[in-house]
């Protein structure tokens, strides 16, 4: 019987999600794509976009997206899209965040720190810093300060490598 339960609710979900593809102006790929990239860049052990409310137009159905992050989550609920919802969790999730140029991230221009921007199924900064290798537990929070830390330009980085020390 649960068997039977479970695969109605994803039919149900399957048609919807169909249907939402071939009807809805609201929804953008790209924007999707790029929380969900967001989202594992920055360490998440979980991504779920979903809705609430049955049988209600895709608009009012309750759209949420969430990451989950070593038994913390961080969710945008009640957008009228699976987009809307993408696009607030990524916004959540730069809000507040530091750039590996050591800016604060900014999704404005008239903000200081660095700008980032979607740009197709991406979120980048402005700025041309080198990604940065973090070593450890995925959401290893100790190890993403420690890569900060010694974050700097790659001809810093192999002149320190060179040395057999830091940066500075």
């Amino acid at each position: 019987m649960a068997d039977e339960t479970k695969r109605e609710e994803g039919r149900k979900l399957r048609e919807r999600a169909r249907a939402l593809a071939v009807t809805s102006p609201h929804l953008n790929d790209d924007v999707v794509v790029a929380c969900m990239d967001l989202v594992g860049r920055a360490g998440a052990s979980g991504f779920e976009i979903g809705y609430l409310h049955d049988d209600v137009p895709v608009a009012e159905a309750g759209w949420y997206a969430h990451a989950q992050y070593q038994g913390a989550r961080l969710i945008a609920q009640d957008h009228q899209s699976p987009t809307g919802a993408a696009l607030a969790l990524a916004e959540r999730l730069l809000a507040g965040a530091t750039c590996r140029c050591l800016q604060p991230v900014t999704l404005s221009d008239g903000q200081a720190g660095c700008r980032w921007r979607l740009v197709g199924q991406r979120w980048e900064p402005a700025c041309d810093v080198a990604s940065i290798k973090v070593s450890g537990a995925r959401g290893d929070h100790a190890a993403m300060r420690r890569a900060l830390a010694e974050s700097g330009n790659r001809a810093q980085r192999r002149a320190a490598k060179r040395k057999g020390g830091r940066h500075g």
